[in-house]
C-alpha cells in the first residue's frame, strides 16, 4: 500500500541500499534491483544510466538528513554535553529505523575507491567529522570537558563507535539497539572525560 506513495526513483535507491545491506556493494546490478523492486530493467535506465549514476544518488540519499540534523542540534537550548549526547541519540535513532542505510558505513572503503562517488564520500565524511569537532570543541571551551582533549580525536572515537557498532550488529545473532548501544557509550565517554 505504502509503496504507491514512493516514488519509482526512491524505490530504486532504497532497493539499492537493502540490496548493499544483504549482500554488499558487488551484488548491485540492474538484474538484481529490478528483480527485487519489481520493476523492468529499461525503466531503471530511464532513471540511471549505470550503476554509478545510481550508487551517486545512494551516497547522497546517506548525507541527506545531516544538514537537518545539525539545524536542530544547534537550536536545542542545553549545555554543550547535552548536544553531543543528543547528536549521537539522533543519528542512532536515524540508523536504528533504517537498518540497511547504517550498513553503509562499512561501505566507506570501496565507495571512496569508486571514482563517481569519491568526492561525496570525502566531503560528507569530513562534514560530519568538522561538525562534531565542532561540538566537542564548543564543549571544551565551556569548560565541559577536560580541555587537555583534541576534539578531532574525541570526533573520531565518535565516529569509530559508530561504525563499530553497525560492525557488531552484522556480527551477533542478536541484534541489539543501535540507540542503545551507541548512547550508552557516549554517555559513559561523556562521563569520562566531563569535568
Amino acid at each position: 500500500m505504502t509503496e504507491s506513495f514512493i516514488s519509482t526513483k526512491d524505490r530504486i535507491i532504497s532497493t539499492a541500499i537493502d540490496i548493499i545491506s544483504d549482500s554488499g556493494l558487488s551484488s548491485l546490478t540492474t538484474k538484481t534491483i529490478s528483480q527485487k523492486a519489481n520493476l523492468s530493467e529499461p525503466l531503471l535506465y530511464r532513471f540511471y544510466g549505470d550503476i554509478n549514476e545510481l550508487l551517486v544518488d545512494v551516497v547522497h540519499y546517506f548525507y541527506r538528513f545531516d544538514k537537518s540534523v545539525q539545524k536542530t542540534i544547534q537550536s536545542k537550548s542545553g549545555s554543550c554535553v547535552e548536544k553531543i549526547r543528543a547528536y549521537a541519540e539522533d543519528y542512532a535513532i536515524y540508523f536504528e529505523n533504517y537498518k540497511s542505510l547504517s550498513i553503509l558505513m562499512l561501505q566507506y572503503e570501496e565507495l571512496l575507491h569508486n571514482p563517481a562517488t569519491r568526492e561525496i564520500m570525502v566531503e560528507g565524511g569530513r562534514g560530519r567529522r568538522k561538525y562534531v569537532s565542532g561540538l566537542f570543541r564548543d564543549a571544551i571551551e565551556a569548560g565541559e570537558i577536560r580541555d587537555d582533549l583534541n576534539p578531532e580525536s574525541l570526533a573520531d572515537l565518535f565516529h569509530g563507535y559508530m561504525h563499530a557498532v553497525c560492525l557488531k550488529r552484522r556480527f551477533t545473532e542478536r541484534k541489539g539497539s543501535f540507540k542503545r548501544d551507541l548512547c550508552a557509550f557516549i554517555d559513559k565517554l561523556l562521563e569520562i572525560i566531563s569535568v
